[in-house]
């Protein structure tokens, strides 16, 4: 708000020497003397507008990049949990793990209670940050993905299992093209560790320490899974 007083206070200033300068004569000594003045101060005021204007789309790209980088961890404490898998995966096995979601696959309903949180930070982030999605081209479909899992509190079916993989995949393939990372899927078979059983959901849920914000609740089967851990374990 300083700034646009500060902008608009030398733009009348410019305007004013200029005009000034027209009554008095601009062929007079005190004529191109304001003109000049009131040139420079233009010039000046349309540089610093666009440097500004560049600063301003750096801040909204760099604050794009965090929502982004937010979400993917996000998407990885999510499919950890309910999945299993190693420790400091990248996206190729993030991508890989998705690929090897079976239509049988239980959810706990604290796993199904963070899914749908995190589809509610993506939604978040769209009602409240317009102008940063659009500053990331994909960035708001990747967003809208994301949102979708806020929808499937309630499904129990193998189905919405499928349709919970989807979801992830895509939500995982467009915040990578955000971010510049890799979307090649490595083979599911090649990925250790991997255990999707409702004790084993239970006990990466416990161990990520994401019970200290959603309560226990009776494992629930039947749709897809997702809980919190900074990084797939």
């Amino acid at each position: 708000m300083v700034r646009l007083v500060v902008a608009l206070a030398f733009l009348v200033v410019s305007v004013g020497a200029i005009w000034i300068a027209f009554l008095v004569g601009t062929t007079s000594s005190y004529g191109t003397v304001l003109v000049n003045l009131g040139t420079e101060i233009f010039g000046i005021l349309v540089t610093i507008a666009v440097v500004e204007w560049f600063f301003d789309r750096k801040r909204r790209q760099d604050r794009a990049r965090e929502l982004a980088w937010g979400l993917l961890h996000g998407l990885e404490r999510v499919i950890w949990t309910w999945q299993g898998g190693p420790q400091q995966v990248g996206t190729e096995e993030l991508l890989g793990i998705i690929g090897g979601i079976k239509s049988e696959d239980p959810i706990t309903r604290p796993t199904k209670t963070l899914m749908f949180n995190l589809g509610g930070k993506a939604r978040s982030a769209l009602d409240k940050e317009p102008q940063v999605v659009k500053s990331l081209t994909g960035l708001r479909e990747a967003l809208e993905d994301v949102q979708s899992l806020r929808s499937l509190q309630d499904g129990d079916s193998a189905v919405s299992v499928r349709m919970v993989a989807e979801i992830l995949e895509a939500s995982t393939r467009g915040l990578a093209n955000v971010l510049g990372l890799s979307t090649q899927r490595i083979p599911a078979g090649l990925i250790r560790y991997r255990d999707a059983s409702a004790e084993a959901q239970k006990n990466r849920f416990h161990a990520s320490g994401a019970e200290a914000a959603i309560p226990e609740a009776e494992p629930e089967s039947g749709s897809a899974n997702a809980t919190s851990r900074s990084r797939l374990a």
